[in-house]
């Protein structure tokens, strides 16, 4: 596939001991079976305190996200967030409008607010005005008012902080008043849900709960889960419930099995599950005590149900690698031959960029053979296309579409980098981009 008046220049380059891929036949590409980041809440927890290492030591395994709450009018958490993307983790904002939708303006402050979590550069992940389709919320009532500030939020974050993933998230009941609040495809990024499992509501002995909290999963996928990644964004089980004033390690050890597994088993575009350690009876918030690390039973539930490595505990080194599972393809069993798969990388590229489209991912992870493409800026005189993955060359053309197969069969499972450079007629670099996927591990693609 290359023309003839490159060949010596390639031979110079002496990168001939390596297969030059063919570009003519793209195929089917399968792709690779999605998996789901881990986080959780630890600011409130009693025995880690939000302490990411000690909690860590105690669940065994490293969170790929960490949790807090913000009130709408207070400054964006700027050294938190660098605390959590030094660990290696995804910052997860609670951002709350706790006076009321009349707050939330057009003005400085959302404007500031957003240009400082831009600077961050890293993925945030953006939980705005939560749980309205309660009543417990200073902004529940008016979901036509709440659809417009949502969408105003919305706009300013997408063109200023392109980082954020912005997450709108129902409390799993009332389900009724669930669809009254969606903002509208084009405005959401993620759909979320709060879950929880208890034995009494409201702390009453006589309101006995009957709830499945993977039906309330359900619920949500079913409604969304076709065409937008859904993240539980709290999960919580009682192990004691001020109703009883007893401990119920077994219901909640249980519980915690039965979700975990089910995300494994049934719910592919579940992306992100967090979880919610907090001793809400001790600390009067609620009726309930929820954090993992109070009970021995609960600690080890937990552990074991995280311990699979289909809950990855590492993000992808950049931005563009995360926020592909917005791109999540809506059918969840295999395309067939000429169907579009899940991208990795943007749609559209600035004339004097270079960028990555991964074909065959699926929020960044990838088996079996999958399209790489070089989308190269109109105004990029290019004349040859490199293809990189961890450093070595794996392909090379000077053929527009710049494309290549990589059969990632016989590659390590876990994280690789793809790097693309372009070059001109005098064999200068003018431009590369690079992107970060993840291998499956074998029997999951």
């Amino acid at each position: 596939m290359l023309k003839k008046p490159l060949l010596q220049q390639l031979k110079r380059l002496v990168l001939w001991h390596v297969a030059i891929v063919g570009l003519s036949v793209l195929g089917t590409v399968v792709p690779a079976q999605a998996k789901c980041y881990i986080g959780a809440y630890i600011e409130q927890d009693p025995v880690a305190a939000g302490d990411i290492t000690l909690f860590e030591q105690l669940t065994g395994k490293k969170h790929s996200s960490y949790m807090r709450y913000l009130g709408y009018g207070e400054p964006f958490p700027t050294d938190w967030v660098a605390k959590v993307h030094n660990h290696g983790a995804l910052p997860h904002i609670a951002w709350e409008p706790n006076n009321g939708l009349d707050e939330v303006q057009d003005d400085a402050y959302l404007h500031g607010w957003a240009q400082a979590a831009a600077e961050a550069k890293k993925p945030i992940l953006l939980r705005f005005a939560s749980e309205m389709n309660g009543t417990w919320m200073p902004y529940s009532g008016n979901p036509d008012e709440y659809i417009r500030k949502w969408r105003l939020v919305y706009r300013v974050i997408k063109a200023q902080a392109p980082n954020v993933i912005m997450v709108w998230c129902p409390f799993a009941t009332p389900r009724r008043t669930i669809p009254l609040y969606y903002p509208g495809d084009e405005y959401v990024d993620w759909v979320g849900v709060n879950i929880y499992a208890v034995l009494y509501h409201d702390g009453d002995i006589n309101q006995p709960s009957q709830r499945d909290p993977v039906d309330d999963l359900r619920y949500i996928y079913d409604l969304y889960g076709n065409r937008k990644p859904i993240a539980i964004c709290e999960y919580g089980v009682t192990h004691y419930c001020r109703a009883t004033y007893q401990f119920s390690s077994d219901f909640a050890a249980a519980k915690i099995k039965q979700m975990y597994q089910a995300i494994r088993q049934q719910f592919h575009h579940v992306v992100f599950i967090n979880w919610f350690s907090v001793d809400a009876a001790s600390d009067g918030l609620a009726y309930n005590d929820y954090a993992v690390t109070t009970d021995e039973l609960v600690l080890n539930s937990y552990r074991q149900a995280i311990a699979d490595q289909y809950f990855l505990t590492q993000l992808p080194a950049s931005p563009q690698a995360l926020l592909a599972a917005i791109s999540l393809s809506p059918e969840p069993s295999l395309p067939q031959s000429g169907a579009s798969p899940a991208l990795t990388g943007p749609l559209r590229v600035a004339d004097d960029q270079l960028a990555i489209v991964v074909r065959g991912s699926r929020l960044g992870i990838v088996a079996g053979l999958v399209t790489i493409t070089a989308q190269v800026g109109s105004g990029l005189n290019v004349n040859l296309v490199e293809f990189y993955v961890d450093g070595r060359v794996v392909a090379l053309t000077n053929v527009s579409p710049y494309q290549v197969q990589w059969d990632t069969t016989g590659c390590k499972a876990g994280e690789h980098t793809i790097r693309v450079i372009a070059r001109d007629s005098a064999n200068q670099e003018i431009a590369a981009a690079e992107t970060t996927v993840v291998v499956a591990e074998p029997g999951l693609e």
